[in-house]
């Protein structure tokens, strides 16, 4: 839970605007990491209250965080069965598949509310969100161990 507050906090830190738009998705991050990690732990009604809260933080539309998020979860456990949790290339697609999805819906529903700019650079995110993958992945991984060892 901490790792998701955490997450949350890195969401909302105000950054200059060339530097936002290559923020990567930590809370979707997050969720895919629990999803790999730990299947039993994930729930869909977590993942929509965050939601919930980020779309009550950035004033978007109520939902539209929280369906991306539900989804990606969703898609992160049930793909996450099927793959080894080890395996580098299936999580770059796992991970280029669910962020995507995600992005697209959060576009759409821009789209569909005018709010949208139609900038590449809102790709900038899915992008910066694969490379610090690695990193982040093994940082959760490592903290999720260690507090294992410890219990």
């Amino acid at each position: 839970m901490a790792s998701l507050l955490i997450a949350v906090i890195l969401t909302i830190i105000p950054l200059g605007e060339q530097i936002s738009f290559w923020r990567p998705e930590w809370i979707a991050l997050t969720l895919i990491h629990w999803a790999l990690v730990i299947q039993d732990r994930v729930s869909l009604v977590m993942a929509f209250v965050v939601g919930i809260a980020i779309d009550t933080l950035y004033g978007s539309i109520l939902g539209q965080h929280a369906l991306g998020y539900v989804l990606v979860t969703y898609l992160s456990v049930r793909l996450g069965l099927r793959m080894n949790p080890e395996a580098f290339l299936q999580q770059t697609a796992l991970l280029i598949t669910t962020l995507g999805l995600y992005l697209l819906i959060s576009l759409w529903v821009q789209g569909v509310t005018s709010n949208s700019d139609g900038s590449w650079l809102y790709w900038a995110t899915l992008l910066s969100s694969v490379i610090i993958w690695p990193i982040y992945h093994a940082l959760l991984g490592y903290f999720h161990t260690q507090r294992k060892a410890l219990g």
